[in-house]
């Protein structure tokens, strides 16, 4: 799918590429093809054709890194020795202990790279600064379990993006098969995010986040998502269009 997705990226000439994270997740209760994967080649694919990366949560266990955020919860030093049931108990369900994830073909190159990355992107185009990276400020890596569900969570993503002038907050972690977002001046008093039906999204000016639909895995249907930063129009091109 990774190869597809570059080829269409390719075919509709788009100026960069960034990878918003979990390059080399493989949850077994959600995935199938067990015998066609290779966590070392799409981090290779990515890192030769991405000009921005940012890891997820699945990408910094991989690499046996510690996230920046993490809700108050503190990583014991044997975390990544620890068994999946010992993780589960210690992690009381305030981070993902990542018991049901295979095991990967990543070599120490592939393990050194991904804990280079940086857990956020801050991109200029077309006089829009947009922030990326795999969840929401402040769980920029989505290591917690904590879901943005409520108005009120947002309130630190937006004071964020306020002080660095940005528009646009882009993220995956979802498994949705559509677009999901919420702008400062939202009409909800008490939902935090809204579903985008329409695979075509006509951005505004006004301070806004978007979660992305993921490129391969989860139930229903994965995409490719394209942004226009001088029309300013995201468009999410399907499996069936890859």
């Amino acid at each position: 799918m990774l190869e597809r997705v570059l080829r269409m990226a390719d075919s509709t000439r788009c100026d960069e590429l960034a990878c918003l994270g979990d390059i080399t997740g493989y949850d077994s209760r959600f995935y199938n093809y067990h015998f066609a994967r290779s966590a070392r080649q799409c981090v290779d694919m990515i890192r030769a054709n991405c000009r921005w990366v940012v890891p997820g949560n699945h990408d910094l266990f991989a690499s046996q890194r510690f996230p920046s955020y993490s809700n108050g919860f503190v990583f014991p030093e044997t975390w990544f020795t620890l068994s999946p049931a010992e993780r589960r108990n210690r992690a009381a369900g305030r981070v993902w202990s990542f018991e049901s994830e295979d095991p990967n073909d990543l070599g120490d190159m592939e393990k050194e790279y991904l804990k280079s990355l940086p857990e956020y992107e801050i991109v200029a185009l077309n006089g829009l600064k947009m922030l990326l990276s795999h969840y929401i400020f402040p769980d920029l890596t989505g290591s917690t379990t904590r879901y943005v569900e409520k108005k009120r969570h947002l309130d630190d993503l937006w004071k964020f993006m306020d002080s660095r002038n940005l528009t646009y907050s882009l993220s995956g972690h979802s498994h949705k098969s559509h677009a999901y977002f919420s702008n400062r001046g939202s009409f909800s008093f008490v939902r935090a995010i809204h579903s985008v039906p329409n695979d075509t999204i006509h951005l505004g000016n006004e301070m806004t986040m978007l979660l992305l639909p993921p490129v391969t895995g989860g139930k229903g249907r994965t995409a490719f998502s394209v942004i226009d930063s001088e029309k300013r129009i995201l468009r999410l091109f399907h499996e069936k269009m890859i």
